[in-house]
């Protein structure tokens, strides 16, 4: 097997960066190479485009989103879907300034636009589709994970997929004496790792925001598999139905009890802060569409604003940036309340998890995490949740 990976210490240096020219850093349609700043030592890049006022964000190859910049010395911009925001101002190499999150005390990385272009090195060789890994957090907590990897466009892509969800979508390349790096930047998930191989086996770290840090190693296992997302969350043994009554984003109580609905139901778990909650939404409001009438889908946001004015905005802001349409409530707003009382679970596991019921109210699955579009499990989850749903219509039409 050929060797993958990369060293971290020379990653910004094998990039190459296209040649910035004469234009001002003000000219519309220029092309910039955007870095966070993690650590003294570790940084995120990007492919970042600007037209007049609007900047977009390349993820790798995968996605992009953009940004709409209000000011004048100083340039303010918020994120799509987040609470994440980012000032900037115009230096003769192009724009410094600061990403901040507006959700979390004291968390801002520095950001800089440079002019020019990343140019990640082209990737012909396969590599090994998936990694059985096991993250070492220190002090004796370590986890297993998945590292899946693949091409596109000769680029290399990835994902690290846990028990609960994934770090959706990295992208990077491979260097020839045996090593990888791979990098996301969501506009809430700033992920860099690095890595190197040996054989079969692979060793490397991981640095996520602006304090998360683990060491990995594993083996190449394209059939290694994690806890079974449909095992992980149980009903009290106490249940007999669900029901709450919470606060929609228009202010008005919502009203939802088991024993009456008359249709197949998802009631989806979520935050306005979770990255894979985005995906599941998008994956939730194209079933709400596609069996229109049939199902009813409610988002339960569990947010940590500390008011429910400040959580009601930023649910109503991941509504519309998302473009879902389905119904959201508001199940809490404070770290300080009891999150595991408003549905009859012995624990929320994750975020994202979704609860499926038939017509009659009767639980038919919890799924716990979401493994998003960056992983292989993707497309046969959306399917199989499909058929399920087509099931649990036929069911109710009986």
């Amino acid at each position: 097997m050929k060797n993958f990976i990369i060293i971290g210490a020379i990653s910004m240096a094998l990039f190459s960066c296209a040649s910035p020219g004469t234009e001002t850093a003000e000219a519309t349609g220029q092309k910039f190479i955007g870095s966070i700043i993690q650590n003294d030592s570790t940084r995120v890049s990007f492919n970042v485009h600007l037209n007049e006022n609007v900047l977009t964000f390349y993820n790798g190859v995968q996605e992009s989103f953009n940004v709409t910049l209000n000011g004048e010395d100083t340039l303010r911009g918020t994120f799509p879907v987040f609470a994440s925001d980012l000032w900037l101002v115009a230096t003769e190499k192009g724009y410094e300034g600061m990403y901040y999150r507006t959700d979390a005390e004291d968390y801002e990385l520095p950001f800089y636009l440079t002019k020019g272009e990343l140019n990640t090195p082209s990737t012909t060789d396969e590599p090994p589709g998936q990694y059985a890994v096991m993250r070492d957090y220190g002090l004796g907590t370590i986890r297993p994970a998945l590292l899946q990897l693949g091409l596109k466009e000769n680029t290399l892509v990835g994902t690290i997929a846990t028990a609960t969800g994934d770090s959706r979508f990295l992208s990077g390349y491979s260097v020839e004496e045996g090593g990888l790096i791979l990098q996301g930047f969501d506009g809430r998930f700033i992920y860099n790792v690095q890595a190197s191989t040996r054989g079969d086996s692979i060793f490397g770290e991981v640095w996520t925001g602006k304090t998360g840090y683990y060491r990995f190693k594993g083996i190449a296992d394209e059939s290694a598999t994690l806890e079974d997302p449909e095992e992980m969350s149980k009903l009290r043994e106490d249940y007999t139905h669900i029901e709450w009554h919470l606060p929609g984003l228009d202010g008005d109580t919502v009203h939802f009890d088991s024993r009456n609905i008359t249709k197949p139901t998802v009631l989806a778990i979520q935050g306005s802060w979770c990255p894979n909650c985005m995906d599941e939404g998008r994956v939730l409001e194209m079933y709400y569409r596609e069996f229109e009438g049939a199902i009813d889908v409610y988002g339960l946001s569990y947010e940590y604003s500390g008011t429910l004015e400040k959580a009601t905005a930023a649910v109503q802001k991941m509504e519309r940036d998302l473009g879902t349409s389905f119904p959201m409530v508001i199940a809490t707003y404070d770290p300080k309340q009891d999150r595991n009382s408003v549905l009859p679970l012995e624990q929320i596991r994750s975020y994202p998890t979704s609860i499926m019921l038939d017509h009659e109210g009767n639980v038919v699955k919890i799924h716990t995490g979401f493994y998003g579009p960056s992983t292989k499990e993707y497309d046969a989850y959306v399917k199989e949740t499909r058929e399920e749903l087509e099931a649990l219509v036929a069911k109710a039409n009986g």
